[in-house]
């Protein structure tokens, strides 16, 4: 079955998309009729890009797609690999606002992370270059994520896709709020 048949879009063209010309200004309220699929977040780093989408199947489930890319030579990115997840079942709306710290029970949820070995070579032993992957809902409190040195703005949704090159003990990733205070710190693994 062809992918765009059976997800309603094609990964790679959205994702370049996306990457090319950012998010939308405004999303649509709910999916549904002829806004099956929408974005919801993208971060770029300087080696991997994370994009992901919200999407309704044909019996009305709602889903969560999060999409790892690298960039070729001369620019083009080009799709490694995916996921998805169902959303929530208590989540109608998965474009909804974000919940306060306290309904969330902290700052944010991080869920199941994916892991990609990149490597060129994946059956030497070492070195591996693994990259994980996934996607963070944050409380309504965070503004931004710092990963490293980069700072990623927070969608009004709340659900932010990332990528990363896992270290031995995770990567930290600071939450900070709307005026740049510290908030609390999420370690990706």
């Amino acid at each position: 079955m062809d992918r765009a048949e059976y997800l309603g879009y094609t990964p790679a063209t959205e994702s370049r998309r996306l990457i090319a010309n950012g998010l939308p200004k405004e999303l649509p309220e709910t999916l549904g009729g002829r806004h099956r699929f929408t974005p919801l977040s993208l971060f770029v780093g300087d080696r991997l890009a994370a994009t992901a989408f919200a999407r309704l199947d044909g019996v009305g489930a709602f889903w969560l797609d999060v999409w790892l890319l690298s960039p070729k030579r001369g620019g083009r990115w080009n799709l490694r690999t995916g996921g998805t997840v169902a959303a929530d079942p208590c989540d109608e709306n998965v474009l909804r606002p974000r919940p306060a710290a306290a309904a969330l029970d902290g700052h944010a949820d991080a869920g199941d992370s994916t892991r990609y070995n990149a490597s060129p070579v994946p059956w030497l032993r070492r070195p591996y270059r693994w990259v994980g992957y996934g996607i963070v809902r944050l409380s309504a409190e965070v503004g931004v994520v710092r990963l490293g040195e980069r700072d990623i703005m927070v969608p009004e949704h709340g659900l932010q896709a990332l990528a990363w090159r896992p270290g031995r003990h995770g990567v930290p990733a600071d939450l900070l709020g709307h005026r740049g205070e510290h908030l609390a710190v999420l370690t990706l693994r």
